[in-house]
């Protein structure tokens, strides 16, 4: 195949993929400001700590394979044989996993105060995980099939969004929304499978606990620094809404959708660049890094646009999410101080994918644990002093941490061999 016909097939499937995730990055803020006007931003916070428990649960069903289920299809893409099996066993082994989520999420409703008290509003959420175990997105990555993983996330997405809208008519239906997301989610993930098996001609292989064994075992150690870091992502709203109310976990939860739209464009972003670093890792980490910094410089520059847009217009965002700006004029500045968080974060993601590129996990792990216990500490310290000034400085030293190490790990590594090599 010619270059310029690799090019451009790497462009539209960039696009394509785009396109997709462009859904992902949307609908969260299209129907908040109608969730807040319908429901109230206390609600909202309620919502916003009931879809993070969903997330901190969907890691321990999802168990790394989104990184290491991805890896392994695109490796072996050329053997059915292979590639169907990692499929069962991957969709088994997260059947077994959601009960293990079952159980925790029953522990967390009934025994901690905070969620019991809206134990309605978790018990539906937990459908958002149920509907991760059915997700084929990570196996279609594999292959490289932008088009179908698109196709399900927008139909998704967009039914979910018509859902909210149709369904969410008065206050107490907030109960509702993270339902919406899972069962949506659920139906097309399911359709997605069932592309999968009859496009690639897919026999149900059988139920090998063996095999489950092994998963659950070797990755043991990378799911546990993925809890870590999913508590880190919780812990903010989960301490805001305990020790000062839904209220200023609502305003917090929107200063937080403007962090997770970057988050999520960052890492899908980078998600996409990712087989192709690890192919220019394997001849040369050097070329590796080159194409690592150039892939860096373009989402920086698109980052740092779009976030410099948000310092001006903050004012006009937070009026659009219908929140009374005479009554929270703090919430204006908030948003302002937070886009440093961001800006600091294309950083910790990249030099992240750095890590997994050059398969530093035992220090990535180590490295994920320190920083959410550093990151706790001081969001206990400093929330009930600072509220949500505490709560942002907190996550800005954190993700200094995140970027000092991943260096060291990274980059600084690279430097020293090429010092000695002189």
């Amino acid at each position: 195949m010619k270059l310029s016909k690799v090019i451009d097939k790497n462009r539209l499937n960039f696009l394509i993929y785009g396109a997709g995730q462009a859904f992902n990055l949307v609908s969260p803020i299209i129907i908040a400001p109608y969730i807040i006007s319908v429901c109230g931003i206390d609600s909202f916070g309620k919502i916003g700590l009931g879809f993070a428990y969903s997330l901190f649960l969907i890691l321990v069903v999802d168990y790394a394979f989104d990184i290491k289920g991805t890896k392994k299809v695109a490796e072996n893409r050329d053997y059915k044989d292979k590639i169907e099996q990692i499929l069962f066993t991957t969709l088994y082994t997260k059947v077994v996993l959601l009960v293990f989520a079952y159980l925790i999420a029953r522990i967390l409703i009934f025994f901690v105060p905070i969620f019991h008290q809206e134990k309605d509003l978790f018990l539906l959420s937990f459908m958002v995980v149920f509907a991760q175990v059915f997700n084929p997105i990570w196996f279609l990555q594999g292959l490289e099939d932008f088009k179908a993983s698109s196709i399900i996330n927008i139909l998704s997405k967009s039914f979910y969004v018509l859902f909210i809208f149709l369904f969410i008519q008065q206050k107490s239906d907030y109960i509702w929304v993270n339902f919406f997301l899972g069962i949506t989610a659920l139906v097309f993930n399911c359709l997605g499978l069932f592309y999968i098996i009859r496009k690639y001609n897919f026999n149900f292989i059988s139920f090998k606990i063996k095999a489950i064994n092994t998963i659950i075992i070797n990755d043991f150690s990378f799911c546990i620094s993925q809890l870590f870091l999913s508590l880190r992502q919780l812990s903010p709203l989960f301490l805001t809404s305990y020790f000062f109310g839904f209220s200023l976990a609502g305003q917090y939860k929107i200063i937080e959708q403007i962090i997770s739209l970057f988050r999520t464009f960052t890492q899908v972003y980078l998600k996409f660049f990712f087989p192709r670093l690890c192919y220019k890792v394997s001849f040369s980490r050097n070329e590796a890094v080159i194409y690592w910094r150039k892939v860096l410089f373009i989402l920086f520059i698109s980052a740092l646009i779009a976030l410099t847009g948000i310092f001006i217009f903050a004012e006009k965002i937070v009026l659009y999410f219908n929140v009374a700006i005479e009554e929270n004029l703090d919430i204006i500045v908030l948003m302002r101080f937070s886009l440093l968080i961001p800006l600091l974060m294309i950083f910790s993601l990249a030099l992240e994918q750095l890590m997994f590129a050059f398969n530093k996990n035992k220090k990535y792990i180590r490295s994920a644990i320190f920083v959410t216990i550093i990151n706790v500490t001081l969001l206990l310290i400093l929330t009930p002093i600072y509220k949500l000034y505490g709560v942002i400085c907190s996550i800005i030293i954190a993700e200094v941490f995140f970027i000092i190490l991943y260096y060291k790990s990274t980059l600084l590594n690279i430097h020293s061999i090429k010092s000695n090599a002189k």
